[in-house]
């Protein structure tokens, strides 16, 4: 309201003014333009329209460049849109890959303790076979020379009998024959004459 107010005071203030100055005709020679002054003027109007033609490609390069800004967005927006289910397709075959080298492993895990308890096993059979067939062997190196010495001792024992048998057959009379004499005629006996044997018994030291 004030303000409203001063506004009336300062254009009587200025009227005022106006009239207790006196009328003063200032009068001012304007020279001739020369060359310079007109080049000059040219070459402002030059920048002049310079200016206006960068600001106008300025702006015809934002409009390109928002046109551009736009399509890429348009284009990455539908390339995430297509590739979004192929996203979803590759997480979930990488966590079935996932889960599958899990379970491998697992798997693995598994048979290698198992293959180590049955290669434990194994061993532990072939070290007991090793003992069992140690011992048969022991078993039979003594049986064998158990039947060596049986052996032996029965070959010793009947060749004892044999020759005590021959003795105590040459010792009985008429046990054994004497041989014949070739007879003083040499046209009878042309073989030698072989010794004869009585009642079917060699001579020991013969079959000695």
């Amino acid at each position: 309201m004030a303000l409203v107010s001063a506004v009336p005071q300062l254009l009587t203030w200025s009227l005022m003014q106006v009239v207790s100055l006196p009328d003063t005709i200032i009068a001012r020679t304007i020279p001739d333009r020369g060359v310079l002054e007109w080049t000059s003027g040219i070459l402002q109007i030059v920048v002049l329209l310079l200016a206006v033609g960068a600001l106008v490609v300025f702006i015809l390069l934002l409009a390109a460049l928002r046109e551009g800004v736009k399509k890429l967005n348009a284009s990455l927006e539908r390339i995430a849109t297509d590739t979004r289910p192929i996203l979803a397709n590759a997480n979930a075959i990488v966590g079935d890959a996932r889960d599958m080298v899990a379970t491998v492993k697992r798997d693995v895990q598994v048979v290698s303790d198992a293959a180590a308890a049955v290669g434990d096993t194994i061993l532990d059979a072939a070290e007991i076979t090793a003992q069992r067939v140690d011992e048969v062997n022991a078993v039979l190196d003594v049986i064998q020379d158990e039947l060596e010495e049986t052996a032996i001792t029965a070959v010793t024992a009947i060749r004892g009998v044999r020759l005590g048998a021959n003795e105590m057959l040459s010792r009985l009379p008429g046990g054994r024959r004497k041989r014949r004499r070739p007879r003083d005629d040499g046209g009878s006996s042309r073989h030698p004459t072989r010794p004869l044997r009585g009642d079917g018994a060699s001579d020991p030291d013969d079959r000695d």
